[in-house]
């Protein structure tokens, strides 16, 4: 029977969980000694981010990214991470501020999958659209 990435890293979560930190540091290496014995090596990149999405996931944690043409000042990304929090219900949000000149202004935010484009470049985008038409 083929297991998964997400099997793995739901197992390492079961075995981590709630316990102290040299229980932890034991059960992670016990882990990996497993993977490696086993050929499932290939598999670590995946395993760790189930891993994390599973934790995140469990600990109320909402990873973000918000992309601006220049870096947020402190107030206005804590106005970000405000409103992520409330959006998704987090407990935590962990915010990360890409900048990309491209976008002009304004901001876009991703969490996962979903994208929340509010960038200059997108609205001239959708004006051009909407002009040649």
């Amino acid at each position: 029977m083929r297991i998964s990435a997400r099997q793995y890293a739901q197992t390492l979560y079961e075995m981590t969980d709630g316990k102290s930190k040299p229980e932890i540091e034991k059960s992670v290496v016990s882990f990996a000694r497993y993977i490696y014995r086993n050929r499932k090596l290939g598999l670590a990149e995946k395993i760790i981010e189930q891993f994390a999405a599973i934790y995140n996931k469990k600990k109320g944690i909402v990873e973000a990214e918000v992309v601006t043409a220049r870096k947020l000042p402190g107030p206005q990304m804590n106005k970000v991470k405000s409103f992520v929090k409330e959006k998704y219900q987090a407990d935590e949000v962990v915010l990360k501020n890409t900048i990309d000149e491209s976008i002009k202004g304004g901001m876009i935010i991703r969490v996962g999958e979903e994208v929340a484009d509010g960038s200059v470049a997108e609205r001239l985008g959708a004006l051009k659209k909407i002009l040649s038409n």
